[in-house]
């Protein structure tokens, strides 16, 4: 009933938006970015015992490469709601006791972003935003291990929501419609619902932005 009744309310405020827009602020502004994914923030491992594999462990190995999508409509000057869709595939470490070797599986995050943005500042050629924000978190694989001469370690992910975070954005304005884009996205989200193994994204993006 909760992620029922936070869904109805991210509803009920986009349509209010549409209709409450200040006519200086009346459109959307969309926003298409690319960058890294790492685990800026929160950077946190655990360790857990697994009956065949010893003291076990899962981390995200490097920082890959995420895309988003997104759009924002405006109440007025200082605050916007914030729709943004986030994709990434990460490559995911198993390091064990028993057994050789440290395998890896690879993970794809589908995040869907939920935002207030405060416009703190609003000027014609830039503008700058900070946002609590929430999201649906969903974890498009489970994951395999074969560890040679031991056996297979399988992972089972679950899906988060509301997964908690916030984000700060920039846009320069380059023309009266069109604008390079800046944004840190971070989201306390792990992979299990027994936090075996901690993600914590962050997506880092440059890309582009307009406004209808």
């Amino acid at each position: 009933m909760r992620k029922i009744a936070i869904l109805g309310t991210i509803a009920f405020l986009l349509m209010a938006a549409n209709a409450q827009a200040q006519s200086e602020y009346d459109g959307w502004t969309w926003r298409a970015a690319g960058g890294i994914v790492c685990r800026c923030v929160e950077d946190d491992n655990v360790t857990f015992d697994d009956p065949t594999f010893g003291t076990s462990s899962l981390e995200q190995d490097g920082d890959p490469f995420g895309i988003t999508f997104g759009v924002e409509r405006r109440l007025n000057k200082l605050i916007g709601l914030d729709l943004t869709l986030g994709y990434t595939d990460l490559d995911i470490d198993f390091t064990h006791t028993v057994g050789t070797g440290v395998q890896e599986d690879s993970l794809g995050s589908l995040n869907l972003w939920f935002a207030v943005n405060f416009h703190l500042v609003n000027k014609e050629k830039f503008d700058f935003w900070v946002a609590p924000q929430i999201a649906y978190v969903y974890w498009m694989d489970d994951l395999t291990f074969d560890v040679p001469g031991t056996g297979t370690f399988d992972f089972q992910t679950d899906n988060e929501f509301p997964a908690i975070g916030v984000a700060l954005g920039a846009d320069w304005w380059v023309s009266s419609d069109w604008a390079v884009n800046f944004a840190f996205r971070f989201i306390d989200a792990d992979a299990d619902s027994d936090h075996n193994l901690p993600i914590d994204q962050t997506f880092v993006t440059v890309g582009v932005a307009r406004k209808f």
